[in-house]
């Protein structure tokens, strides 16, 4: 009887194991996992505040446009260009973890290219940012382990 117990311990303890393995690599605590890429998506549309607007996919699309992720004390960690449809993409090869998470999250996305180059009637000045916000850590490619990020919502910032 007392092996009997003692191996429904030994499998409950493994259990727990497994379960608590299996967390950090599906990306549920991402700060235990050692991420081989970072990468960020940005989709920047031409309105006010760089967002999608009142007519939807027919918003026209920000082309063109520089975007810097920048973290903690204005360090450029990447930059991009977005495309004919406004869609840029930052890749950061094996990057320090912390900065990226909340609630240490420093990084932010800055809009270099004016508003007005995209629409005339758009300011000149100030440009657009956005808390940087993780859309999913447990992305993989073969053996590479991929964090992926994006804005959580760009808005006109005037001293830009």
């Amino acid at each position: 009887m007392a092996s009997k117990n003692l191996l429904l311990i030994g499998l409950v303890v493994h259990a727990a194991v497994a379960v608590h393995m299996g967390e950090a690599q599906l990306g549920r605590n991402p700060k235990s996992i050692n991420f081989d890429l970072f990468g960020v998506q940005v989709t920047l549309y031409c309105t006010p505040d760089g967002n999608m607007g009142i007519f939807g996919l027919a918003t026209p699309p920000f082309k063109g446009a520089n975007v810097v992720l920048q973290c903690g004390n204005k360090v450029i960690i990447a930059t991009t260009t977005t495309n004919s449809y406004g869609i840029g993409y930052l890749v950061i090869p094996r990057a320090p973890i912390l900065p990226f998470f909340p609630p240490q999250n420093k990084c932010k996305l800055i809009v270099n290219t004016k508003l007005s180059n995209c629409n005339a009637t758009l300011p000149s000045i100030g440009g657009l940012e956005s808390p940087l916000g993780s859309v999913d850590s447990n992305c993989l490619f073969g053996n590479m382990k991929v964090a992926n990020f994006a804005p959580t919502g760009f808005s006109y910032n005037p001293s830009l």
